[in-house]
């Protein structure tokens, strides 16, 4: 396996539990007529587990610990504190304390508890003490969101006996419910703080944000407040209240500044001044307040504000800018303390915007750019205009045209934009496919709708949208317009609109005609041929396809013949000519008749002879013979009806016609025949006699006959008889078949489970002239020696290259030496998709190339396929699988071929696939 060398891992739990990872490949090629076609394989999923994970902030062991404050004797300490769910997935968490003893001089706390900090501010209101839910003697902290953090507070009481050699060293610890060995501080010094006692000055403080406001310029103004206050038994002098919003200890973004002149005090007997003493190249990040003595139980404060400019990047909740304010003080004996506040968080909101127009243009009308004219996959020219619009000229029902649009977050922070779309004056059945590099869209947030995955601001990607009306849509002049609407999941408010004209839909076109200079024959040249009964007319025929894209169409053609009895049509068989002398040769007629012409290209034609077998009883005279070609797939038709049979002027039964068709496996192909009594002498079961003998394709297949079309039999014979019984073979005696009668005989053709694709079945039925009691002299026309006789060739189909995919999870071995099918993965699991493209036509495919994306929230991991298999990466170079791949995110194209002719290459022709081959690759993903 072609695979990373390394791959980094995540140190938070990283993609969400529930999340579906859904991946759909693709594949194009070329037929053996020259066309263009893409497939799409099934579409895989995978489920993401849960993992458990916890953190608890700030750390510090006993011998250094996270934080300090100094208390006197029988004093109320709060320490905050910050538990983070660092799993994929909502948990709850057991909380608890510790005490450590292993420094000298520590004491336990008289008592220690729990507190949620309810609003977020680190300061401890008297609202904010509630008891936790508890389980073992532990608070449980409940219902914790993946990634998300909960303040809390751990509140101590210094024991009354406690001197001031003494200290009081705790730290909480938290486990997971979801996974008991996911813990933080339950087995190592990890959260410590610690109380220094003394008999003196004590200063806490603590730092809240008062107000913020998104002014409309985009800057966030943020108004702070700091407070300290004298818990100690002596005064403290120069007592400094200080801030550097621009520090180790601030995550507030590179330009925040302290507005000049914002600082106020109290008391006011205070000094406040705005220093610029920290080194950095910010002027403005620095303020405090100085005051001569603070008394114990005395506070002083100060107030100031910030300005955090509008280019810095949003925030949310689970990680806001945060800040930390400090004071510095001298107590009676003369030493100086610094004590940091609780940190002091504030939340930037994002700012959603989308741009969406033609290609090279995501701004479209609102920028003066004109994306250049671009020729599509299909070779059709498309022009953007700076209207937001791009147009084709000109396209044919039936095809399509695949426009590419440029998407752009215009926003501030990374976004997902929903894709939809609304057509407008294109015919019904016109339908639309939203791709990027060929492939399906995702939908990777999983709101149902296909997405561009996360693009970063300012981040542009390249959608395509393929249109195809219905073929048989017909011709629009005025054409039509597909608006694509991009909306961001961040704000669904904000969304933008972008237009793909087609000018003009052309119908498809067909001619059916006798020989002439024009395509597809001239219908209004009349011809006739005169034959004895019994006897073959053969006409010289040609049908065009005057439509601009490749078509097929079916053939029939009908003669009525009148005889004694009443009228008998006859269907005309078509044999190709493939000579072109108007003459049905023997090779031309062993080759067999066709029902179909093959694909014509346009303007182009093909070659036929129409043979009409008169009927032995017909009457003299002339009878017109009416004939049609009609395409399958855009449902027009020609028709071509000044053709004539002159009849120039007896034992006999017809069979017809040949049928031939095409079903799955398992499936039922159902024929239908005519049997006739040609002659003048009534048939009874005794009179005839049938055979059905099966070639080719035979294992498992079965065979039921009717002549109702309702009740079957194993036998054409038992079917005959079954009629004759119930008077179903004509309307003067219906016990028997009169002549000129016929009946409808239907053969059901049932092919079992696992035939192979193409195979081919032919089943031959005959009917015999065996007369129980001939007249003298009589004429067996049809004698069991040289029987009336009809062939159904039934066919095994699928499509004509078949895509199959599968996932396997490969747990966390790149390797993959373990499977297990399907399975639902972990974060940090490894998933691999196998690719197997197959062959199911009779003809060899060209260019096979096939196309798969690396799912959202997956990284790219390895490649493999067969010793001469390539691959390559976003359209870049094609590369041998035996070589690693370079890590690629999510949504990016992986495109796989053969060398087919193995001379170190992939060539414009390959791959190349021969009738039944098939080729498999595999891409093998890490789930984030």
């Amino acid at each position: 396996m072609a695979a990373f060398l390394s791959l980094g891992v995540a140190s938070a739990a990283g993609t969400r539990a529930g999340t579906q990872i859904t991946n759909q490949a693709s594949a194009a090629y070329r037929d053996s007529t020259g066309t263009r076609l893409d497939a799409n394989s099934n579409q895989v999923s995978t489920l993401v587990k849960q993992v458990g994970g916890v953190t608890i902030s700030p750390d510090g062991t006993p011998s250094a610990p996270g934080q300090q404050q100094q208390a006197v004797p029988g004093a109320e300490v709060v320490f905050p504190y910050t538990l983070t769910n660092t799993g994929n997935g909502t948990d709850s968490f057991l909380v608890d304390t510790m005490v450590d003893s292993s420094v000298t001089n520590t004491v336990a706390p008289a008592t220690r508890v729990v507190y949620i900090d309810a609003n977020g501010d680190g300061i401890l209101q008297p609202g904010e003490r509630v008891a936790l839910p508890q389980s073992g003697g532990k608070s449980v902290f409940q219902n914790v969101p993946a990634d998300s953090p909960v303040k809390f507070f751990v509140v101590l009481q210094v024991p009354a006996n406690a001197t001031s050699v003494n200290k009081v060293i705790t730290q909480p610890t938290a486990a997971s419910t979801f996974d008991a060995s996911k813990t933080d501080g339950v087995s190592g010094s990890t959260n410590y703080a610690q109380v220094n006692v003394v008999q003196d000055a004590v200063l806490s403080v603590s730092k809240s944000v008062v107000s913020t406001t998104t002014e409309s310029n985009g800057d966030l103004t943020v108004v702070y407040r700091v407070q300290s206050t004298n818990t100690g038994t002596q005064a403290a002098s120069n007592v400094i209240l200080a801030d550097d919003i621009i520090s180790a200890a601030s995550t507030l973004p590179t330009g925040s500044v302290v507005v000049a002149g914002s600082a106020a005090i109290s008391p006011t007997t205070g000094t406040v001044t705005y220093p610029n003493t920290d080194g950095d190249s910010n002027a403005s990040d620095q303020v405090q307040a100085v005051f001569g003595s603070v008394a114990p139980g005395q506070s002083v404060q100060l107030t100031f504000t910030v300005t955090i400019p509008a280019s810095a990047a949003p925030t949310s909740g689970q990680n806001p800018y945060s800040n930390v304010a400090t004071v510095t003080y001298t107590g009676s004996t003369g030493t100086t303390t610094t004590t940091s506040s609780n940190t002091a968080d504030v939340t930037k909101a994002a700012t959603a915007a989308v741009a969406i127009g033609p290609n090279g243009d995501p701004l479209g009308a609102a920028d003066t750019t004109v994306g250049a004219a671009y020729t599509t996959a299909e070779g059709l020219t498309v022009t953007p205009d700076n209207a937001d619009t791009q147009t084709v000229a000109s396209l044919a029902a039936g095809s399509s045209v695949t426009f590419a649009q440029s998407v752009r977050n215009t926003g501030n922070s990374t976004d997902v934009f929903d894709f939809t779309v609304a057509l407008s004056d294109l015919p019904a059945g016109t339908t639309v496919d939203l791709l990027r590099d060929g492939v399906p869209l995702p939908d990777s947030d999983g709101d149902g709708v296909p997405d561009s995955g996360p693009l970063a601001p300012g981040q542009t990607a390249v959608i395509q949208v393929r249109v195809r009306p219905p073929a048989q849509g017909g011709a629009d002049a005025n054409g039509g317009s597909v608006v694509v609407t991009a909306t961001s999941s961040v704000d669904t408010s904000k969304k933008d609109t972008t237009t793909n004209r087609i000018g003009t839909v052309t119908a498809p076109s067909v001619s059916i005609g006798d020989t002439s200079g024009n395509n597809g024959g001239t219908p209004a040249t009349p011809a006739n041929q005169s034959v004895l009964p019994g006897a073959q007319a053969v006409f010289p025929m040609e049908v065009g396809n005057n439509g601009a894209q490749p078509d097929n169409y079916n053939l029939s053609g009908t003669v009525t013949f009148p005889t004694s009895s009443g009228n008998v049509p006859v269907t005309v068989v078509y044999y190709k000519d493939l000579d072109g002398d108007g003459v049905l040769d023997p090779n031309e007629l062993a080759a067999g008749p066709i029902t179909n012409t093959g694909t014509i290209q346009p303007g182009q034609e093909i070659k036929l002879l129409a043979v009409v077998n008169t009927p032995d009883s017909a009457l003299p005279g002339p009878v017109t013979v009416t004939q049609t070609a009609q395409s399958p797939v855009t449902n027009t038709s020609g028709t071509d009806t000044n053709n004539t049979v002159t009849v120039l002027q007896e034992y006999d039964v017809a069979l017809t016609p040949d049928r031939s068709g095409t079903t799955t496996s398992p499936g039922t192909a159902l024929y239908e025949h005519q049997l006739r009594n040609e002659g003048n002498t009534s048939f009874g079961p005794a009179d005839l006699s049938f055979t059905g003998t099966p070639a080719g394709a035979t294992s498992g297949w079965t065979y039921l006959y009717s002549f109702d079309g309702t009740t079957f039999f194993a036998s054409i014979g038992a079917a005959f008889s079954d009629a004759a019984a119930r008077n179903l073979l004509g309307s003067v005696s219906p016990a028997t078949l009169d002549p000129g009668e016929q009946v409808t005989l239907s053969v059901k053709v049932n092919v079992p489970a696992g035939a192979p694709t193409e195979s081919v079945n032919q089943l031959s039925l005959t009917a015999a002239t065996t007369p129980a009691s001939p007249a003298t002299g009589a004429v067996l026309r049809d004698p069991t020696g040289n029987p009336a006789r009809v062939t159904d060739t039934t066919r095994v189909v699928g499509g004509k290259l078949a895509i199959n995919k599968s996932v396997d999870n490969c747990g966390v071995l790149l390797s993959c030496n373990t499977v297990t099918s399907g399975a639902d993965a972990f974060p940090g699991e490894y998933l691999r998709y196998t690719l197997n493209a197959r062959n199911l036509s009779t003809e060899t495919l060209t260019e096979v190339v096939l196309r798969d994306t690396v799912p959202a929230n997956t990284v790219l991991a390895g490649v493999t396929g067969p010793t001469n298999g390539f691959y390559r990466v976003a359209g870049g170079s094609w590369t041998a699988v035996a070589t690693a791949p370079v890590a690629q995110t999510a949504g990016t194209l992986v495109e796989f071929a053969v060398d087919t002719n193995s001379n170190g290459v992939i060539d414009v022709n390959e791959t190349s696939l021969s009738s039944g081959a098939d080729v498999t690759f595999t891409m093998t993903v890490r789930v984030n």
